[in-house]
């Protein structure tokens, strides 16, 4: 949450005309609903499982940005490992708060925080989902990067010349 992951996709899918699919944007194609609604309306572990449901239709050979709990819950990192290469967007707790404060009513996992509760939220939620997140192919930090040396460093890796 917070990292860039569909800034940069939406970036690399025009530099490099490839569809981008982003799982909360399906999400509410799908459902007719925004995720904060679906949120309250079913609940996590619903949305985890339509999350996942989307995951596996999208079409391969395509620029995918997924929420970040998503590669957490059952075997979906393994699933993004075999069907493609996979980016692991990282920043600094800082960076992540600043971003975060700033839109937290569009987010239902902070929706409702203090700032000391985001920053705890922050702390605690990487500590849990960082082991899933470092067995991607590539690890980026985005921390005071712009989005263009976040492409370059992408574009080196994945699409070089």
């Amino acid at each position: 949450m917070g990292v860039g992951k569909t800034t940069i996709g939406e970036y690399l899918s025009v530099q490099h005309n490839i569809n981008f699919f982003d799982t909360d944007k399906e999400i509410q194609k799908t459902t007719n609903y925004s995720i904060s609604e679906y949120f309250a309306k079913y609940g996590e572990k619903y949305f985890r499982e339509l999350e996942r449901k989307i995951l596996k239709n999208i079409p391969e050979n395509n620029i995918v940005s997924c929420g970040g709990g998503l590669p957490v819950y059952k075997d979906n990192m393994k699933f993004i490992k075999k069907c493609g290469v996979s980016i692991f967007l990282k920043a600094s707790e800082d960076d992540i708060f600043i971003r975060l404060s700033e839109k937290k009513e569009d987010r239902p996992l902070i929706k409702n925080k203090s700032n000391k509760e985001l920053k705890c939220f922050i702390k605690e939620t990487l500590a849990k989902r960082e082991k899933f997140y470092e067995t991607a192919d590539y690890t980026i930090d985005t921390s005071h990067q712009s989005k263009e040396s976040v492409l370059r460093k992408i574009n080196s890796l994945i699409f070089p010349m």
